[in-house]
């Protein structure tokens, strides 16, 4: 039996084919249903460039664009407008790196995820009852080299404009701080693979 990684290729009308240059109606209609909003064709071409380099797919949600509020200053006067950000989520990172791996026919691991508890050292599992992680800390291992992100809680975590957590740090801290520091493990173990992604 083979050890190759199988990529499959759905043909939906969402599927985006190697001769596409833009997303067909369907699919920006389907992309607007999932979330992306306010986006001008400027930042859907953009999108598309980033769907198509890693060959990621946003209808998998292997990668995000997000529309944030943001100001700007125009002639003294401050605009409100949606500044469009490009995302990649940790499934996305995960396929890239396997991607290369299988490439370079290198053998790739994911050790499970630690958290740093305040009296110093680390856990294996993360109980609601101790709080927030101060950290935590996940290796990849890439043929016979290993690769360690660290994330701290308080550097990584989201915040709404009052200060407090945004609701899926709120009710999973222990979970989104190890997803950072498993998508800085996969960026140093594939760097070329994954520049410009985030």
């Amino acid at each position: 039996m083979s050890n190759d990684l199988v990529i499959h290729q759905p043909q939906t009308a969402l599927a985006i084919a190697p001769e596409q240059r833009e997303f067909t109606p369907n699919q920006v209609a389907m992309l607007q249903h999932i979330g992306v909003e306010n986006a001008t064709d400027s930042d859907l071409q953009v999108f598309f460039h980033q769907c198509q380099r890693t060959g990621l797919d946003p209808f998998a949600r292997q990668i995000y664009m997000i529309g944030r509020p943001s100001n700007r200053n125009v002639g003294g006067q401050w605009v409100k407008e949606t500044k469009q950000t490009i995302q990649t989520g940790i499934d996305g990172y995960r396929l890239i790196g396997r991607r290369a791996a299988q490439r370079a026919n290198e053998t790739i691991s994911v050790k499970p995820p630690l958290w740093a508890h305040p009296d110093g050292g680390w856990r294996d599992v993360w109980l609601p009852v101790w709080g927030q992680p101060a950290a935590a800390k996940v290796v990849i291992l890439r043929g016979n080299q290993e690769f360690t992100g660290v994330a701290l809680f308080d550097e990584y975590k989201q915040t709404k404009r009052d200060g407090g957590l945004t609701q899926m740090w709120a009710q999973r801290p222990a979970g989104q701080i190890a997803k950072c520091a498993e998508s800085l493990a996969w960026r140093m173990a594939f760097p070329q693979d994954l520049a410009g992604i985030y």
